[in-house]
Protein backbone atom coordinates (compact mmCIF):
# COMPACT_ATOMS: atom_id res chain seq x y z
CA UNK A 1 0.00 0.00 0.00
CA UNK A 2 1.37 3.41 -0.96
CA UNK A 3 2.18 5.76 1.86
CA UNK A 4 0.81 9.30 1.53
CA UNK A 5 3.41 11.98 1.05
CA UNK A 6 4.11 14.07 4.10
CA UNK A 7 5.87 16.81 2.16
CA UNK A 8 4.29 20.19 2.77
CA UNK A 9 3.79 22.62 -0.05
CA UNK A 10 5.59 25.97 0.05
CA UNK A 11 2.44 27.68 -1.19
CA UNK A 12 0.49 29.51 1.52
CA UNK A 13 -2.81 27.97 2.47
CA UNK A 14 -5.61 30.47 1.80
CA UNK A 15 -7.66 28.97 4.65
CA UNK A 16 -5.19 30.43 7.12
CA UNK A 17 -3.93 33.43 5.12
CA UNK A 18 -7.26 35.06 4.12
CA UNK A 19 -8.40 35.59 7.74
CA UNK A 20 -5.11 37.47 8.28
CA UNK A 21 -5.83 39.89 5.42
CA UNK A 22 -6.65 43.48 6.30
CA UNK A 23 -10.11 44.85 5.49
CA UNK A 24 -9.03 46.33 2.17
CA UNK A 25 -7.55 43.02 1.02
CA UNK A 26 -10.72 41.13 2.04
CA UNK A 27 -12.86 43.59 0.06
CA UNK A 28 -10.50 43.25 -2.90
CA UNK A 29 -10.92 39.46 -2.85
CA UNK A 30 -14.69 39.92 -2.85
CA UNK A 31 -14.51 42.35 -5.77
CA UNK A 32 -12.43 39.85 -7.76
CA UNK A 33 -13.98 36.69 -6.34
CA UNK A 34 -14.40 35.10 -9.78
CA UNK A 35 -10.61 35.01 -10.10
CA UNK A 36 -10.26 33.04 -6.86
CA UNK A 37 -11.04 29.45 -6.00
CA UNK A 38 -14.63 29.13 -4.84
CA UNK A 39 -13.58 28.08 -1.34
CA UNK A 40 -11.23 31.07 -1.01
CA UNK A 41 -14.00 33.48 -2.03
CA UNK A 42 -16.33 31.86 0.50
CA UNK A 43 -13.76 32.27 3.28
CA UNK A 44 -13.34 35.95 2.34
CA UNK A 45 -17.13 36.35 2.35
CA UNK A 46 -17.45 34.83 5.84
CA UNK A 47 -14.58 36.97 7.10
CA UNK A 48 -16.16 40.14 5.64
CA UNK A 49 -19.49 39.35 7.34
CA UNK A 50 -17.72 38.54 10.61
CA UNK A 51 -15.87 41.88 10.52
CA UNK A 52 -19.01 43.79 9.57
CA UNK A 53 -17.64 44.90 6.22
CA UNK A 54 -20.83 43.61 4.59
CA UNK A 55 -24.10 42.41 6.09
CA UNK A 56 -24.79 39.35 3.95
CA UNK A 57 -23.98 37.64 0.68
CA UNK A 58 -26.67 39.81 -0.96
CA UNK A 59 -24.37 42.83 -0.55
CA UNK A 60 -22.16 41.33 -3.26
CA UNK A 61 -24.80 42.36 -5.82
CA UNK A 62 -23.95 46.02 -5.13
CA UNK A 63 -22.14 47.94 -7.86
CA UNK A 64 -18.88 48.18 -5.90
CA UNK A 65 -18.57 44.37 -5.86
CA UNK A 66 -19.21 43.89 -9.57
CA UNK A 67 -15.99 43.03 -11.28
CA UNK A 68 -15.04 45.44 -14.00
CA UNK A 69 -13.75 43.86 -17.19
CA UNK A 70 -10.01 44.02 -17.45
CA UNK A 71 -8.57 45.92 -20.36
CA UNK A 72 -5.66 44.60 -22.37
CA UNK A 73 -2.40 46.29 -21.53
CA UNK A 74 1.15 45.63 -22.59
CA UNK A 75 2.15 46.43 -19.01
CA UNK A 76 -0.41 44.82 -16.70
CA UNK A 77 -1.35 46.55 -13.46
CA UNK A 78 -0.21 44.63 -10.42
CA UNK A 79 -2.22 45.66 -7.40
CA UNK A 80 -0.62 43.43 -4.78
CA UNK A 81 2.56 45.04 -3.41
CA UNK A 82 4.11 41.67 -2.63
CA UNK A 83 3.62 40.49 -6.23
CA UNK A 84 4.86 43.81 -7.58
CA UNK A 85 8.05 43.43 -5.54
CA UNK A 86 8.56 39.84 -6.72
CA UNK A 87 8.14 40.82 -10.37
CA UNK A 88 10.48 43.81 -9.99
CA UNK A 89 13.13 41.60 -8.43
CA UNK A 90 12.71 38.96 -11.15
CA UNK A 91 13.20 41.58 -13.86
CA UNK A 92 16.18 42.96 -11.94
CA UNK A 93 17.73 39.46 -11.94
CA UNK A 94 17.39 39.26 -15.72
CA UNK A 95 18.95 42.72 -16.05
CA UNK A 96 21.77 41.67 -13.73
CA UNK A 97 22.47 38.51 -15.75
CA UNK A 98 22.36 40.46 -19.03
CA UNK A 99 25.14 42.66 -17.63
CA UNK A 100 27.44 39.66 -18.01
CA UNK A 101 27.22 39.94 -21.81
CA UNK A 102 29.33 43.10 -22.20
CA UNK A 103 31.72 41.89 -19.49
CA UNK A 104 32.35 38.57 -21.27
CA UNK A 105 32.48 40.27 -24.68
CA UNK A 106 34.98 42.79 -23.27
CA UNK A 107 37.16 39.97 -21.92
CA UNK A 108 37.12 38.34 -25.37
CA UNK A 109 38.11 41.65 -26.97
CA UNK A 110 41.03 42.01 -24.52
CA UNK A 111 42.19 38.47 -25.31
CA UNK A 112 42.04 39.37 -29.03
CA UNK A 113 44.32 42.33 -28.31
CA UNK A 114 41.68 45.09 -28.48
CA UNK A 115 42.43 46.31 -24.97
CA UNK A 116 40.74 49.73 -25.13
CA UNK A 117 37.44 48.43 -26.55
CA UNK A 118 37.49 45.44 -24.20
CA UNK A 119 38.16 47.61 -21.16
CA UNK A 120 35.35 50.00 -22.06
CA UNK A 121 32.95 47.07 -22.47
CA UNK A 122 33.94 45.64 -19.08
CA UNK A 123 33.49 49.02 -17.35
CA UNK A 124 30.11 49.55 -19.04
CA UNK A 125 29.09 46.02 -18.08
CA UNK A 126 30.03 46.73 -14.46
CA UNK A 127 27.99 49.96 -14.52
CA UNK A 128 25.06 47.99 -15.98
CA UNK A 129 25.33 45.39 -13.20
CA UNK A 130 25.45 48.13 -10.54
CA UNK A 131 22.39 49.89 -11.98
CA UNK A 132 20.52 46.57 -12.19
CA UNK A 133 21.29 45.71 -8.56
CA UNK A 134 19.72 49.02 -7.50
CA UNK A 135 16.35 47.72 -8.71
CA UNK A 136 16.35 45.00 -6.03
CA UNK A 137 15.78 47.59 -3.29
CA UNK A 138 13.24 49.81 -4.99
CA UNK A 139 12.45 51.28 -8.40
CA UNK A 140 15.27 53.74 -9.05
CA UNK A 141 14.22 55.87 -12.03
CA UNK A 142 17.67 57.44 -12.46
CA UNK A 143 19.21 53.99 -12.82
CA UNK A 144 16.41 52.82 -15.15
CA UNK A 145 17.02 55.86 -17.36
CA UNK A 146 20.77 55.13 -17.29
CA UNK A 147 20.08 51.52 -18.32
CA UNK A 148 17.81 52.70 -21.17
CA UNK A 149 20.56 55.04 -22.42
CA UNK A 150 23.12 52.24 -22.18
CA UNK A 151 20.75 49.92 -24.03
CA UNK A 152 20.39 52.48 -26.83
CA UNK A 153 24.19 52.78 -26.98
CA UNK A 154 24.48 48.99 -27.15
CA UNK A 155 22.08 48.92 -30.11
CA UNK A 156 24.35 51.37 -31.93
CA UNK A 157 27.40 49.24 -31.04
CA UNK A 158 25.69 46.05 -32.30
CA UNK A 159 24.71 47.77 -35.56
CA UNK A 160 28.36 48.82 -35.95
CA UNK A 161 29.41 45.19 -35.44
CA UNK A 162 26.94 43.97 -38.08
CA UNK A 163 28.22 46.48 -40.64
CA UNK A 164 31.63 44.78 -40.53
CA UNK A 165 30.25 41.24 -40.13
CA UNK A 166 30.88 38.93 -43.08
CA UNK A 167 28.00 36.61 -44.05
CA UNK A 168 25.85 36.94 -40.91
CA UNK A 169 23.28 34.21 -40.33
CA UNK A 170 19.65 34.87 -39.43
CA UNK A 171 20.29 33.99 -35.78
CA UNK A 172 23.06 36.59 -35.65
CA UNK A 173 20.33 39.21 -36.13
CA UNK A 174 17.50 37.45 -34.35
CA UNK A 175 19.16 36.84 -30.97
CA UNK A 176 20.20 40.49 -30.33
CA UNK A 177 16.79 41.74 -31.50
CA UNK A 178 14.90 39.37 -29.17
CA UNK A 179 17.22 40.01 -26.23
CA UNK A 180 17.09 43.77 -26.77
CA UNK A 181 13.30 43.70 -27.00
CA UNK A 182 12.97 41.70 -23.78
CA UNK A 183 15.38 43.96 -21.90
CA UNK A 184 13.57 47.06 -23.19
CA UNK A 185 10.24 45.60 -22.08
CA UNK A 186 11.63 44.79 -18.63
CA UNK A 187 13.08 48.27 -18.19
CA UNK A 188 9.87 49.98 -19.30
CA UNK A 189 7.80 47.66 -17.07
CA UNK A 190 9.90 48.54 -14.02
CA UNK A 191 9.75 52.24 -15.00
CA UNK A 192 5.96 52.00 -15.09
CA UNK A 193 5.86 50.43 -11.61
CA UNK A 194 7.07 53.66 -9.99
Amino acid sequence: MADKSRVKSNRPDFRSSIPEYNNEEILNVLKKRKQYQKEAAEIALKEAIKRGLINSEQDLFAEEFQEKPTEFSIFPTIENNRNRTKIRKSIARVLLISGAIPIVWGAIKIIEGQILEGSILIVLGAIWVYAATQQFKTVNLKMINLLLIMLAASVIYIIKLFVFFENPALLDFLIPVILGTLITYGLLFIHRMK
